[in-house]
């Protein structure tokens, strides 16, 4: 086979004479006479090698263009040392090779025939490598069973396609589909058959879905549908149409034939307003549970929380029951729905209360030298602590009065509704005893069971002082946030009393050490001071 050789002389003169050098040998000569000729993409995958001078203006945009594969060879035609030498700093990791003036035709041949076949050792490299990372990169975003887009996948498209949607103020549809009772399936008829299940489920899916939808699987039996451009009415014809493909036909391996069913939660961009993809994911989440709840084999459009539906006494049953319902998976998604279902009464308030209480835990726990997972346990005590607080007795936190008798009454309660509520679930037992015995003061003044300094669990005492740190550096309905120097005198009054002295002087370090309150060292040294007055037994 001829050798393509593209021929870049300085002049035509030059090309014509590198021309007949080679005349009588197997070279197919492609000119570029003209330095600043546009160069084809397509021409240079066909070519063996080029052939250029030194002194062509264009040289150096030849060697750095990313229009030319790295593995096409080079020849360059110089007459100095120091052209060499400059072509070398340049530091590419393009196949170059350097002939200087004057040569023979026949040397010129050879030099050419030994840079052809480098040309096709390293085309072969390249072409691996390609196939190579092609195939890792379809394992990292591919789930290997199904060969749909895997979690981590779904996590980058869906940011981009909600930037996308709201950059062009266009619509964007989840759904999550889970199958039915599809670990009976797998204990019945065998693992086998439920992944022959998975496989026909996801093909049944690709079917059943428009060119542009996106699927992937989410979790063993969860799948997940990304609708660009679909409103949440025709999402939901869409998802009533996947449940019919899966519900109509039976799932066949073998010997083993099953019909199968599945639930499908829907929500939508534009309908629910989501703040970030994981609270789109909580919302399709929450009413995929509600579909299950509800008898399964049915697609369940999210619904916001209705306003008061949980605020008197009466409900407190009905609200365990759906929380049972809805909260049916791990702990993480309990609570993520749980915030989920309380933000649509409290709206920001509740959000920022959780974060700034978290962070705070965060820092003291940090401070104090705890494990990472019961700092998480503190947090998950402080979220399901505020988003129940708020589902049960939204009418009493929300008006613009200080609590009467009879309100701090119910919240005196609350603990016990904490207890009673979270009983539903064994994977909060770590939290239980937050929650039952936050409201106890250091001096045994507080509530329910009058507990005393050490015997106050230490997760209580401090979710005691960071969430009264918090509340204090928030608005609330009936008062303005306190100034931080008064949020300190404060701390420091209730040092002994409400809060664990100890805790209050670690309260102090976070603050100056990251500048949570604007104040003073000066001011700050002597609340430090009468801190330590106040209570000499402080272990420090």
């Amino acid at each position: 086979m001829a050798m393509k050789l593209l021929v870049m002389g300085s002049t035509l003169q030059q090309t014509l004479e590198l021309e007949k050098m080679l005349e009588g040998n197997q070279v197919d000569i492609i000119r570029a006479d003209q330095p600043g000729t546009p160069w084809s993409p397509s021409l240079f995958p066909k070519l063996s090698l080029v052939l250029v001078s030194e002194h062509r203006s264009d040289l150096a945009e030849l060697l750095s263009s990313k229009e030319i594969p790295t593995y096409l060879p080079i020849m360059i035609i110089g007459t100095a040392a120091s052209s060499l030498e400059e072509i070398l700093k340049q530091r590419t990791f393009r196949v170059i090779d350097y002939i200087r003036e004057p040569f023979s035709g026949d040397y010129l041949f050879f030099k050419l025939r030994m840079l052809e076949h480098l040309r096709n050792l390293s085309e072969e490299h390249y072409r691996n490598i390609k196939a190579h990372n092609e195939f890792l990169d379809r394992l990292s975003t591919r789930d290997g069973l199904t060969g749909l887009y895997n979690r981590r996948q779904l996590t980058k498209i869906l940011h981009d396609e909600i930037v996308k949607a709201e950059k062009n103020g266009a619509e964007l549809s989840l759904l999550i589909l889970d199958i039915d009772y599809f670990n009976e399936v797998n204990k019945t008829a065998g693992h086998s058959y439920g992944d022959s299940v998975l496989n026909e489920m996801s093909a049944r899916l690709t079917k059943a879905t428009r060119q542009e939808d996106i699927c992937f699987r989410f979790s063993g039996e969860d799948f997940v549908i990304l609708m660009p451009g679909a409103d949440i009415d025709q999402a939901f014809k869409k998802a009533e149409k996947l449940r019919l493909a899966c519900s109509s036909k039976p799932f066949s391996n073998g010997s083993v034939k099953k019909h199968i069913t599945v639930s499908i939660g829907i929500a939508s961009l534009r309908k629910h307003h989501p703040e970030s993809q994981d609270e789109f994911i909580t919302m399709t989440e929450t009413a995929l549970n509600m579909a299950k709840a509800e008898g399964r084999n049915r697609c369940n459009i999210f619904t916001p929380l209705e306003v008061n539906r949980y605020s008197t006494e009466k409900n407190l049953a009905s609200l365990k029951v759906t929380i049972a319902r809805i909260l049916d998976k791990t702990r993480s998604s309990a609570i993520s729905s749980l915030q989920l279902l309380a933000k649509d009464l409290a709206g920001a308030e509740h959000r920022d209360h959780i974060q700034n209480v978290s962070h705070y835990i965060n820092l003291l726990g940090d401070r104090l030298g705890l494990p990472l997972a019961l700092i998480r346990t503190f947090q998950n005590a402080i979220t399901l602590n505020t988003s129940i607080r708020f589902l049960l007795h939204n009418d009493i936190i929300s008006q613009e009065k200080k609590f009467n008798k009879d309100d701090r009454k119910k919240m005196d309660e609350f603990p016990y509704k904490l207890a009673e509520i979270t009983e539903v679930f064994d994977y909060f037992a770590n939290e239980r005893s937050i929650l039952l015995y936050h409201g106890e003061h250091y001096d045994g003044s507080g509530f329910p069971e009058g507990l005393k300094g050490e015997e106050i669990p230490l997760g209580a005492r401090i979710f005691n002082i960071v969430d009264s740190l918090a509340a204090m550096n928030s608005n609330r309905p009936f008062r303005r946030k306190l100034k931080p120097k008064a949020i300190i005198k404060e701390l420091v009054s209730q040092a002994g009393k409400q809060f664990d002295p100890f805790l209050v002087l670690k309260i102090f370090d976070i603050i100056q050490e990251h500048n949570l309150l604007e104040l003073d060292d000066i001011f700050m040294t002597d609340m430090r001071a009468d801190l330590l007055n106040n209570n000499p037994d402080i272990d420090l």
